[in-house]
């Protein structure tokens, strides 16, 4: 489960950043100024915490 949580967090910090530092990724959400990428950076972000802790508390 927490890796499952881990990979699903890289996969939407890998998205959030090409969607917000690449050209063609700023040209494909322009029209809400990059909020789908940048949200789903934030969420990726808070997944990758939440799995890092699930998976600490299921190894001990």
């Amino acid at each position: 489960m927490g890796w499952v949580l881990f990979f699903a967090g890289l996969v939407g910090v890998a998205f959030g950043m090409w969607g917000m530092y690449t050209d063609a990724g700023r040209v494909r959400f322009d029209e809400m100024d990059g909020l789908y990428p940048m949200f789903s950076a934030l969420a990726g972000g808070i997944l990758i915490i939440v799995s890092i802790i699930v998976i600490y508390y299921r190894s001990r």
